[in-house]
């Protein structure tokens, strides 16, 4: 897993999260929501939750386990919080340099691409689930 992957997970993780928390478990006496039985794949008692829980497990694991303190800030700031911020924004807020928060980033996900390496790109992909929502013709 490279750099570039690593980011756009990132990007990607509190949609998986909110995938993960919406979902709840899938049990033969509950009936999940349109939305959510689309979303099963081959049988049906095997849904997609199983692999976004995968992925945000595997991410706040990184995060919190691989990371310096000053590494996980910047990543969190950058990525994970509602509201991210710009590199300059979190040496700001941090009253640090900018080469030394840009330096942090680059070295967290250099870290990050390691730990994060059992994830393959399928297991990454989001799909789209307006179709569902569109009105028949």
């Amino acid at each position: 897993m490279d750099n570039n992957q690593v980011t756009e997970l990132l990007k990607k993780y509190r949609s998986y999260q909110y995938a993960v928390k919406n979902c709840g478990p899938v049990e033969d006496n509950i009936r999940l929501p349109k939305i959510y039985s689309e979303r099963m794949v081959g049988d049906k008692n095997i849904w997609d939750r199983a692999r976004y829980n995968r992925i945000v497990t595997l991410i706040t694991g990184a995060v919190n386990e691989v990371l310096s303190d000053d590494q996980q800030i910047v990543i969190k700031r950058k990525y994970l919080d509602r509201n991210p911020m710009a590199l300059y924004e979190i040496a700001n807020a941090l009253h640090k340099d900018k080469s030394t928060v840009s330096r942090w980033h680059a070295e967290a996900l250099e870290q990050l691409a390691i730990a994060l390496q059992p994830l393959s790109e399928e297991e990454m992909e989001i799909h789209n689930l307006d179709f569902m929502f569109q009105q028949p013709a």
